[in-house]
């Protein structure tokens, strides 16, 4: 195909030629802007004028795509060359063009075929396309062109101004029909948005509707909604639950006949300051229920004056009143109980002033005699009577020291436990000291590892649980075997354990808890001496300690004694209880 244009110089829109097999010069489709979208006030602002659109060039020469690229340059579109009707098919498939420019003779595909082509796809049917021929039968060409759907149809020799003013006629159509679809798009999306604001909205209130109803109808406490003449208007189901009338039942009369008659005047003043506007009253009060039985309620109320409605939140408070009725009944018993325990202590004091008093008395005088009859007249006694002397001698001794040990049980139960800092190394130096007849009597030989850590405790009532615990380790051995005694400290998590360790005559599992009750003894007086008191002292003084005692021993094999208590606090602590000792392990 042979058309002239006269002279022009290749150029595409920015100047240069539009290469198909260049990708830069390619667009993928007509450029536009976005639109802003509905304004401010809901209005549909005008879209912005669409940008470059494509127009594509159909021909199988280069000269001829270069004189029509140079002919419609000035319009400043994207000008897409094609070299065949397949390739113009492709792009086609690919991109969108405003018109199509197309040769009616090209090998293999012609513009016929590759326009038929184009009206089958959906897609393209309606895209604008003007034939480019030269050929000389031109009527039999241009009446098959129009009836393959071509918009015009352009003879040679081409008149650029013409071409340019066809192509821009269906460039200009293009562009307005894009910017009425974008306005048309922008009103479809804001009509779609006021819809779905719309629909939000209705489903906001559904939901604030559904759950109040159901917050009414699943809440757990007695809701209410009652006029100011006290009758309630609505209620949800736990009133019934509560109380056993139905919901006609309680609505069919005055809040204030359910009250209890010893309640009904305050209930009643309650409900003047509902009226009066007053918010959040708090009142608590027992109200009947269908059984006869009444049961107590706590409620809130607050009025809304303008409708003369009063909200009602209560709550049964019934098994609340019953633990305060039985906590002020066992109260009430403590009382009582303090009172015996005051009563009962004077009588022990009274008790511990005729042990030290009124029955040592006589003891001593036994004592004295016994002696006196032993050291000056025990040469005209016969036998019989030393023996009879020597008995009461040991017997008033033996009494005397039980009054001791039962006036010290009884002292530790009521004295006050003074505690500090101690330093059991010097404690238990100053035992040490104090028992050196006893344990060289006893040929006894004693091991403290020190250093002894330091604990919080009384000081006098440490030293007597230590000197119990090593006059019974160095007692309570075979005979013939020589005592042997270990004193060593260990920490155990803020508490200080005191291990005193003997190698005595043990004690069995089954005894070891019970030799720490009161004149609990496990071997008669004959073989080891003793009132059965010490070991009662011991855990009593300890627990006065806010510590524990114990034992790890087996028949035979000597005792583990262990007493744990607290470690020694800070100055700024000082008094202040320290934590409870643990289990022994």
């Amino acid at each position: 195909m042979r058309t002239n244009f006269g002279p022009s110089w290749p150029c595409g829109s920015d100047g240069n030629a539009m290469n198909p097999s260049n990708p830069a010069s390619l667009e993928t489709g007509p450029v536009r802007t976005r639109s802003a979208g509905p304004g401010r006030n809901g209005a549909v602002k005008a879209a912005e004028p669409v940008g470059k659109v494509n127009i594509l060039l159909v021909d199988d020469r280069p000269e001829k795509l270069l004189a029509l690229e140079a002919c419609l340059s000035s319009l400043g579109q994207n000008l897409v060359r094609a070299n065949s009707g397949k390739e113009a098919l492709r792009y086609l498939l690919r991109q969108e063009f405003a018109v199509i420019l197309l040769d009616v003779s090209m090998p293999t595909m012609d513009g016929f075929e590759t326009a038929g082509l184009i009206r089958q796809r959906p897609k393209t049917e309606h895209v604008p396309i003007i034939f480019v021929t030269s050929l000389n039968d031109s009527e039999k060409h241009i009446f098959q062109g129009y009836s393959l759907g071509a918009v015009d149809y352009i003879l040679s020799p081409i008149v650029p101004d013409v071409l340019r003013t066809k192509v821009s006629v269906f460039v200009d159509l293009y562009k307005k029909a894009e910017q009425i679809r974008l306005q048309g798009e922008q009103l479809r999306k804001l009509e779609e948005a006021e819809h779905r604001r719309k629909l939000a909205e209705v489903a906001d209130r559904l939901e604030i509707e559904t759950r109040r109803n159901r917050f009414f109808t699943l809440a757990l406490d007695l809701l209410a909604i009652a006029d100011f003449d006290g009758c309630f208007l609505q209620i949800n189901p736990v009133w019934e639950k509560v109380l056993g009338f139905s919901e006609e039942e309680l609505k069919s009369k005055c809040g204030l006949d359910f009250v209890h008659p010893e309640e009904h005047a305050a209930m009643a003043a309650q409900l003047d300051q509902l009226r009066n506007g007053q918010c959040a009253t708090y009142f608590e009060g027992r109200y009947r229920c269908k059984d006869g039985s009444y049961r107590w309620l706590a409620w809130t109320a607050s009025p809304f004056v303008s409708e003369r409605l009063i909200y009602i939140f209560a709550r049964d408070i019934t098994t609340r009143k019953q633990h305060e009725a039985a906590i002020q009944e066992l109260n009430q018993q403590l009382e009582r109980r303090v009172g015996e325990l005051t009563e009962a202590n004077a009588e022990l004091e009274a008790f511990n002033y005729t042990i030290s008093h009124d029955l040592r008395s006589p003891l001593r005088s036994m004592q004295g005699f016994a002696q006196a009859l032993i050291e000056d007249c025990s040469a005209e006694l016969s036998p019989t009577g030393r023996n009879y002397t020597g008995r009461i001698m040991s017997s008033s001794q033996y009494m005397d020291i039980l009054l001791q040990d039962l006036l010290k049980y009884s002292r530790l139960s009521r004295a006050e436990m003074d505690r500090s800092n101690l330093d059991l190394d010097q404690l238990t130096g100053e035992v040490l000291d104090n028992m050196s007849t006893e344990i060289a009597g006893a040929g006894a030989m004693v091991e403290v590892q020190r250093p002894l850590l330091a604990v919080y405790g009384n000081r006098s009532t440490l030293k007597q649980i230590i000197t119990n615990l090593i006059s019974n380790a160095v007692k309570f051995v075979e005979s013939g075997v020589q005592p042997r005694v270990r004193i060593s400290t260990e920490s155990r998590e803020g508490l200080v354990r005191l291990w005193i360790e003997d190698n005595g005559i043990g004690i069995a599992p089954e005894h070891q808890q019970r030799i720490f009750g009161l004149f609990e003894r496990l071997h008669g007086a004959n073989s080891y001496p003793g009132t059965g008191v010490g070991l009662a002292i011991v855990r009593k003084a300890v627990e006065r300690m806010h510590g524990r005692v114990g034992v790890i021993s087996k028949s035979g094999e000597g005792s583990r004694f262990w007493i744990d208590l607290p470690g020694p606090t800070s100055p700024e602590n000082e008094g202040v209880a320290p934590p409870a000792a643990a289990t022994a392990s």
